[in-house]
Formats: C-alpha cells, sequence, structure tokens
C-alpha cells in the first residue's frame, strides 16, 4: 500500500522528480526513444478510466489545441459534462485538465494523483509515469470521477506513441502536419505523418485538415484505408463557406458539411485560419453527437460559440498598447500570427517579443518576424529555450531590428516602452512564453501596493 498525496507541496515535488520531456534537450534532438508500455500498464490497473466516455482524440503540428478546445465547447452545448485534455498549461498545471473549462481543482488532483501513485504499488514496478503519462493518467481519472458524457483529448507530441494513444476514441481528427519536432517524429512530412495517423483506430472516422496533393496526405490516406475508417476532408467534407473579420476582433463563419448547414457561427477567436479549426470541431462533434444521440445543429453551435476565446491565440491581453499573446511557434503560425495582427489591428507601431525552443526553425522564424516590426527577445525558464542573444543576431542578420533582453519581465517592459501607448505588442514564439506574459500583465495591473497600473 502507498501513502495518498496530502498536498499540493508533496505532489510538485513528486512531479520534479519525474522525467519530463517537454523540457529535455536531449529527448528533442531525438535521442530519447518513448513507448507505451508504461501506460497500458497503469491504465489496467486503474481499471481503464479511458473507456469511461466516448472520447474524440486530436493531433496535427497546428491548431490540434483550438479544434480540441472548439470541439469541447460545442459538446457541451449538448448539455453533459465535457471532459477537455490540453497542452501544455499557461500559468498553471490544473489547466490541462478541466470539466466543462473548470480547471480541476486541488482535492480532485490530489485524490486522482493518490490513484496513480497506488496504482504503481499494486504490482510489478512499471516505473514512475512520466510527467506527461502522469496528468494524462490524471485526466482520465478525473473525467471518470465527474462522471463526464465525453472527453477530448489533444496528443502531446506525435500520435503513435504519445501517451494519449491508449485511448478508444469515437472520433479522431489530424488537422495539418507540417516539418516539426523531425529528430523525433521523423525527418519529413510524410514520415510525421505517418506518425501522427497512427491515432487512427479500425473502423474510427478521422477529420483532416490535409488535403491530397499535401506531403502528408498518402501516409494518412493509407493509415484510414488500411484501419477501414472513413476520412472526412477539409475542403470537400467539411467546408468553410465563408468568413470574415469582426469589428473589434474575432470572426464569422459559415460551415457545411455533409450532414448540415451552420451558417452565422460568431467566435471572439482572431484569426481566419480558426474557421478551419471550427470546421474539423464541427465534423468531431457531428460524429460523437450520433453516438450520444442528441441533436446537434446550427442554433446550438451559435449559442456555444458566440463570443468563445481562448487565452494564448491571438488573445488581446491589454489595450495602449495593444498586447496580444499567441503560442505560435512554427514559421507557418508565426506568419498567421504577423499576418492576422497586420490586417485586424490599427497601430502607429509593432514591437514583437519574442522567445522559442532551440531546437525549432529559428532561422525561418527570424526572417518572419524580422519584416513585422522591432523585435524583443528573450527566453523563458526552460533548459530548451534558445538564448536571446542568438536570437537577436538572427533578426538582425535578416534585415531586422532587435535587441535581447534575458528575464522576460523586463523584457515585457521594454516591449511596451518601445510599442508606446498608440502601439502593438505582438507576443509569440512559445506557450510558456505566452503563460509568463499573461502572469506579468496581471502584475502590472495589481501591485503589492494596492491600485491599477495601466500599460
Amino acid at each position: 500500500m502507498s501513502e495518498p498525496i496530502r498536498t499540493r507541496r508533496e505532489l510538485d515535488e513528486l512531479l520534479r522528480g519525474s522525467t519530463n520531456y517537454e523540457n529535455m534537450p536531449e529527448f528533442h534532438a531525438g535521442r530519447v526513444r518513448t513507448d507505451l508500455r508504461r501506460m497500458l500498464v497503469y491504465v489496467e490497473r486503474l481499471a481503464h478510466p479511458e473507456r469511461a466516455s466516448p472520447v474524440a482524440h486530436v493531433t496535427g503540428t497546428k491548431g490540434k489545441g483550438s479544434t480540441a478546445a472548439l470541439a469541447a465547447r460545442l459538446l457541451q452545448a449538448l448539455g453533459a459534462p465535457v471532459g477537455l485534455h490540453t497542452s501544455p498549461h499557461l500559468e498553471r498545471l490544473e489547466e490541462r485538465v478541466a470539466v466543462d473549462f473548470e480547471p480541476i481543482g486541488e482535492e480532485d488532483l490530489l485524490a486522482a494523483a493518490s490513484e496513480v501513485v497506488a496504482a504503481r504499488a499494486a504490482g510489478p514496478d512499471p516505473g514512475f509515469p512520466t510527467f506527461f503519462e502522469f496528468i494524462t493518467l490524471v485526466a482520465f481519472l478525473h473525467f471518470r470521477r465527474r462522471a463526464a458524457a465525453c472527453a477530448v483529448h489533444e496528443v502531446g507530441m506525435g500520435g503513435a506513441l504519445d501517451a494519449t494513444n491508449v485511448v478508444q476514441p469515437e472520433a479522431t481528427a489530424i488537422t495539418n502536419v507540417t516539418l516539426e519536432h523531425a529528430a523525433v517524429l521523423g525527418g519529413t512530412v510524410e514520415a510525421i505523418a505517418a506518425e501522427k495517423a497512427g491515432i487512427i483506430k479500425p473502423g474510427v472516422p478521422v477529420v483532416t485538415g490535409v488535403r491530397p496533393g499535401d506531403s502528408a496526405w498518402e501516409p494518412i490516406a493509407a493509415a484510414a484505408a488500411h484501419a477501414g475508417a472513413p476520412l472526412l476532408r477539409l475542403g470537400q467534407d467539411l467546408r468553410v463557406l465563408r468568413v470574415r473579420r469582426c469589428a473589434g476582433g474575432g470572426l464569422e463563419a459559415h460551415v457545411r458539411t455533409a450532414r448540415a448547414d451552420y451558417p452565422g457561427l460568431r467566435l471572439g477567436l482572431c484569426g481566419v485560419h480558426q474557421a478551419d479549426n471550427l470546421a474539423l470541431a464541427i465534423g468531431l462533434v457531428e460524429i460523437l453527437a450520433e453516438r450520444l444521440g442528441c441533436d446537434f445543429a446550427a442554433p446550438t453551435a451559435r449559442a456555444a460559440l458566440a463570443g468563445f476565446a481562448l487565452p494564448g491565440r491571438l488573445e488581446k491581453a491589454g489595450s495602449e498598447p495593444i498586447v496580444l499573446i499567441d503560442g505560435a511557434h512554427t514559421p507557418e503560425s508565426l506568419r498567421l500570427a504577423v499576418e492576422e495582427t497586420r490586417l485586424a489591428f490599427a497601430a502607429a507601431r509593432t514591437v514583437v517579443l519574442f522567445a522559442m525552443a532551440g531546437d525549432k526553425d529559428l532561422a525561418a522564424a527570424a526572417c518572419i518576424l524580422a519584416r513585422a516590426g522591432q523585435v524583443v527577445t528573450t527566453a523563458y525558464a526552460s533548459p530548451r529555450a534558445a538564448d536571446p542573444g542568438r536570437l537577436e543576431q538572427l533578426i538582425r542578420s535578416s534585415g531586422g531590428s532587435a535587441q535581447a533582453v534575458a528575464d522576460p519581465g523586463e523584457a515585457l517592459e521594454r516591449a511596451l516602452h518601445l510599442a508606446g501607448r498608440d502601439g502593438l505588442v505582438l507576443v509569440v514564439g512559445s506557450m510558456y512564453l505566452a503563460g509568463c506574459v499573461r502572469a506579468g500583465l496581471r502584475a502590472r495591473l495589481e501591485p503589492a501596493g494596492g491600485g491599477r497600473r495601466s500599460n
């Protein structure tokens, strides 16, 4: 028998001793391999909590977090509790595990963590879970404990060997595939697509933003055909007929599927690319709604989505200057963030606050940001974070203007000062930086001495 975890401090100490691949440069360099053997032992000893409710399983290079959250929001409108498991978190670990968008509370977190620890002691030692495995198990247990009617799980990385891939989903999604985590997932888009296609299960419908002609198409189509899994494609089975930016931020979209029309869907999310994520989410929800025996139609979707926004996705977090926070961390997502900022917001000047993991395509990112405005480079608290001086040099080499400020809090102050009251600060490069800046902005508005302080 193992002792239950009684305090958050005990849990934090336990997790500090776990393997956290998210912060391991050697993992992202491809020098550490993973498998599902340990997860399979734990879910069996825990009486398979991952099977307690119907599941939507979402992977992809970009947009998987937004697609997962949009699907959860739409499912919530059907009237039953919905679990949502995403990563990474912005500010608090609890954000990763939520029911009806309410992060797991401390009592439930400690109870689930204690179950995981007890499962380890229930037979031959499988080893302590990695950090991501641990949180994934906590999500399974919490959703079962809260009797979630369905659950949406976002893949952490890849697909086939991701800890979430012990689920038996009712629907899966592969949003898109580009060259990312190449050292871990494979050196080509085709190899990465094959890895992500590992979430496809026999007979389980797949919705995807990957299209015929894309480098990623053949591995995904082949995996779906081999599994007998219906493949629903963005642009054919799921179509965005219209999308427009709304005054003051957000967007309005008209989505059509083979089953129904969804006109007039308004989101608080900025970025017209979110319409594609919305179409994929609707595809997932149509499948799960049928499984649950629920009626899902345009009025339900419109009511659920009205004003819906997500932290860290072109989130407007300040004014005078405007502050937009986005977790974009690939060249394509950075390009989209810069373009959407330019089209949606009028500002006298733009300052980019930028930090990125050192294993990303830094040269391509620097080339994009060099044309976006003045750049302040910084770092966040992780051994994977690229050196701010290196980022500064890359941006200058690309013809841009940049200055390095190592401390992210000081870097935020520098960016706000450079932008001025009539400017705009775009925060990009990492979800970890996004969380750091959100906390920094909140601290500016709530100083220790009381009162409010404007940007």
